[in-house]
């Protein structure tokens, strides 16, 4: 069953479930309204279980905790050891917004709800309590708390002693200053009721210099408050985000030295590349070379053969001159062997004209 709690200013909480979670946390849901001009932090649950207080701070699982006007609103808390019964928990949201949560069964307890769990629940914090005033009024016995007093209905004036009972001078003077003390709590809080729908602090800021300064300072106090928490809070965010810049730099140096060791890889094998461009083109010069060299040589061999050849035509054609002597026998038989052997010459200079070819082809084709 949804709980309606009433915070400060007209805020108000709707609990729909504050309960153990896997028995290692606790779990508030419920809905907001009335948050205009108001900023949540990281929340704070206070709670209180015989002799021993806890504070904890919100896990980060639902984070941001802004939260909107009607909408469903979670915040769960870690809780370290076996689950306790609890007799009070406060959930803090901001340095001025407070609630009074009712308290949970424990897992396994089995039973009627707490005493407490339903009806409206009144804050125990709200803005800070208007200045008392001028006429100073005599104490109460048993005033209420500062600050995170609970709003509650005006208490009724105490009885009057029936007319047939004796009641000393201070009996009457006690009752007549507890009478005083519930008039001014009757007063006070019809004037916090009056500053939650009028807003009461702009009306005396534009009015009084003096309540303009306690508001003012009390505003700064708010937002000094509001600061700290902000900055505890994103304490652990900073951490984090800056643990994540040095994992990135890091990893930026990894890829910045890969980088240049690639380049440098890159440069060796151009370098490398490039030798062996330059010993190519020395081979392929040098093959040029001694393919033009081999040209000249078959040139040359063809020449003494058109000159050997001719002169041998001239001979058979004319005959031997007139008076020349006769050649012997031998003489006849290495002229009759000179065509065979210049044959062999030329089949040895083409074969030799081939190959550098073959030399000079590979070189070219290695290049391209």
């Amino acid at each position: 069953m949804s709980t309606p709690e009433v915070v400060s200013n007209g805020v108000t909480f709707e609990v729909e479930r504050f309960e153990w979670v896997d028995g290692d946390r606790l779990e508030v849901t419920g809905r907001w309204y009335g948050l205009r001009g108001h900023r949540f932090v990281r929340p704070v649950l206070v709670v209180q279980a015989a002799d021993e207080q806890r504070r904890m701070l919100a896990v980060l699982d639902h984070k941001p905790w802004a939260a909107e006007d009607g909408d469903e609103w979670i915040a769960a808390f870690p809780w370290e050891g076996e689950p306790l019964e609890l007799t009070a928990a406060e959930l803090a949201v901001a340095p001025s917004l407070a609630v009074d949560l009712p308290v949970p069964r424990v897992p396994g307890q089995s039973g009627a709800a707490p005493a407490g769990s339903e009806g409206p629940l009144h804050a125990r914090r709200g803005p800070a309590e208007p200045k008392p005033d001028p006429d100073p009024e005599p104490a109460a016995p048993a005033p209420a708390r500062r600050g995170r007093s609970k709003a509650a209905k005006p208490a009724a004036p105490p009885a009057s002693p029936a007319p047939d009972e004796s009641v000393s001078p201070e009996e009457v003077a006690a009752l007549r200053a507890q009478l005083a003390s519930e008039q001014a709590s009757v007063r006070r809080l019809a004037t916090q009721l009056e500053e939650a729908h009028q807003g009461l602090a702009a009306a005396r800021a534009a009015a009084d210099d003096h309540d303009a300064l306690v508001a003012e300072r009390d505003a700064a106090i708010a937002a000094r408050d509001e600061a700290r928490a902000n900055a505890n809070l994103d304490h652990d965010a900073v951490i984090e985000e800056r643990d994540q810049a040095v994992s990135e730099r890091a990893a930026a140096l990894y890829a910045r030295d890969e980088a240049l060791d690639e380049r440098a890889a890159a440069n060796f094998e151009r370098e490398t590349a490039i030798a062996e461009r330059d010993a190519a083109f020395a081979e392929r010069d040098r093959a040029i070379e001694a393919h033009r060299a081999a040209v000249r040589d078959l040139e040359a061999v063809e020449q003494r053969m058109a000159s050997a050849e001719q002169a041998r035509l001239q001979e058979i054609a004319g005959g031997p001159p007139a008076g020349a002597v006769r050649a012997t026998p031998g003489e006849d038989r290495a002229t009759s062997q000179r065509p065979g052997i210049v044959w062999v010459q030329r089949v040895v200079a083409l074969i030799v004209l081939i190959v550098w070819a073959i030399v000079v082809y590979k070189v070219l084709h290695g290049l391209v």
